[in-house]
């Protein structure tokens, strides 16, 4: 895989997530755009997608080792970040997911004016907006839907 000064590059954090993934996907369609996908885990289905082989390069990161996000961010002009926090385990350093979400948010903030060259952060945090856990905070419900909207406060 070669890259390519005619591709405006970009990074998608989560790009093996729902929206990471069609991101990436719309991304090649347009066909002018190389992309750093970050992921939890390199072995992923992004590869299979058509335009991979020359416009993606995968880069192992999680939300909760910020420093991981540099290399995936470095050279990029746009940075999409869709990762979140899904998995959050009470052994983490961090409260809750709120808590661990505004760190990697911040992280990845960092990341973007180390690189010196992203000229713009474009941030959802969708998932932040339901919560699977059951009233009781004792689990996790069996599935989501509109009852496991957040309060505005």
């Amino acid at each position: 895989m070669e890259e390519n000064n005619r591709y405006c590059k970009v990074c998608v954090t989560g790009g093996s997530g729902f929206i990471g993934s069609c991101l990436i996907k719309m991304l090649f369609n347009k066909g002018n755009y190389y992309v750093h996908a970050t992921l939890r885990n390199l072995v992923n289905r992004l590869k299979g997608l058509e335009g991979a082989e020359t416009r993606l390069k995968l880069f192992e990161a999680d939300i909760y080792n910020p420093q991981q996000f540099d290399g995936a961010i470095k050279d990029c002009k746009f940075v999409f970040h869709v990762a979140t926090p899904l998995l959050h385990t009470q052994q983490s350093q961090y409260k809750g997911l709120t808590e661990a979400s505004l760190a990697g948010v911040k992280s990845i903030i960092k990341s973007c004016i180390r690189s010196g060259t992203v000229r713009r952060l474009i941030y959802t945090a969708s998932v932040m907006a339901a919560s699977p856990l059951k009233d009781d905070e004792g689990g996790l419900k069996d599935f989501m839907d509109e009852n496991c909207w957040t309060s505005v406060l």
